[in-house]
């Protein structure tokens, strides 16, 4: 099993357009010890709007760059569609269920993967803490496993204004490869702006 450690940012900017709907944009560069490394390039641009009784629904334009070993960026477009639960605990925690289902525009347009993910969610004090479990799950038929992919996050975050918030999270991220699975770690940090 691989095993080493990997950096990644992310910046989100989020407005309400009303009081069940908001908007969203979000970029992550990720890197191997200094940005100049960097590999993949993720941005989101997302409308969400609540449901009623913890449902919301969300719609995304997903676009993707990854740095190939020859140095070459490949670029995925996705439409993606998703549903989530959210529901408190009282005097525990917050907990919401989402999947995302992953349609890629590029060529050959198709189904690609959805992405089931649990979160939950504590405040201590001025400080939110998540933990949640992300799975890659194949919708293609032509990748060699079903579940491809698991992403456990673990994050603190702070607000600094009443627009900023802060963060900082750790990933362990498995790939399952030739049928074993292959692992790294990896340290990330967060800006979210409301505005």
């Amino acid at each position: 099993m691989a095993n080493d450690w990997q950096y990644w940012s992310t910046w989100s900017a989020t407005h309400p357009v009303s009081k069940k709907e908001q908007v969203s944009v979000l970029t992550e560069i990720y890197f191997h010890g200094i940005i100049s490394e960097d590999y993949v390039y993720d941005e989101y641009v997302t409308y969400g709007r609540k449901l009623g009784h913890g449902f919301s629904l969300l719609g995304q334009l997903y676009f993707e760059s990854v740095k190939s070993v020859d140095g070459k960026w490949n670029g995925t477009r996705s439409a993606v569609a998703g549903l989530s639960y959210a529901f408190e605990i009282p005097k525990a925690f917050a907990l919401k269920i989402e999947d995302r289902f992953f349609v890629r525009l590029s060529s050959p347009a198709e189904w690609d993967y959805h992405r089931p993910r649990l979160y939950l969610t504590k405040g201590i004090g001025p400080v939110i803490l998540t933990l949640s479990d992300e799975m890659r799950i194949d919708l293609t038929g032509g990748r060699a496993d079903k579940f491809f992919r698991n992403r456990i996050y673990a994050n603190l975050s702070t607000k600094i204004s009443p627009a900023v918030m802060l963060g900082l999270g750790y990933l362990r991220q498995s790939d399952k490869i030739g049928g074993s699975w292959a692992s790294f770690d990896g340290i990330q940090s967060l800006v979210t702006v409301n505005f």
